[in-house]
């Protein structure tokens, strides 16, 4: 688990959250110019903490992890960082998959190898989907069907 400082750059702020140590370096480096990388976490649990911790914008979490795997990092991040976006990266379609995580919250979800700029705009439409979530009352999310996974690619 790594916890970066938060420097006086006004980027949006994202947490990494993938067991493959080449996968974060090749994000973080992609990321770095757009994005403050505040924590890079191998497991749920790490990403749960580095959460809690760093209250994320935003936050890259991998379907296959070890300690609960995706699902289990999308439910825990929103529970200590509600404002976090969150873009599920996988090599994992199953519909089903796609469907469980975007319930537990996450916003978008697409394949890793994705383009990095893309990814970037799509972070970054990321956060905006779940600002304007929030700032709806729960009958008005329910009433539009919710917002999230709107963005899925």
């Amino acid at each position: 688990m790594t916890l970066i400082a938060r420097g006086r750059a006004q980027r949006p702020r994202l947490l990494l959250a993938d067991d493959d140590v080449v996968i974060t370096s090749l994000l973080s480096e992609s990321l770095h110019h757009d994005f403050e990388v505040v924590g890079v976490a191998a497991d749920s649990g790490e990403a749960i903490e580095l959460a809690k911790a760093s209250q994320p914008d935003v936050a890259v979490v991998d379907v296959a992890m070890p300690k609960g795997g995706g699902p289990s990092a999308v439910r825990g991040i929103l529970e200590v960082a509600p404002q976090t976006a969150i873009v599920v990266l996988s090599g994992d379609e199953s519909e089903a998959m796609v469907r469980e995580l975007i319930r537990a919250g996450a916003v978008a979800y697409c394949r890793k190898g994705i383009d990095p700029r893309e990814l970037a705009e799509l972070l970054t439409g990321s956060i905006e989907v779940r600002a304007r979530e929030r700032a709806l009352a729960p009958a008005d999310l329910a009433r539009a069907g919710g917002l999230a996974g709107r963005l899925a690619r």
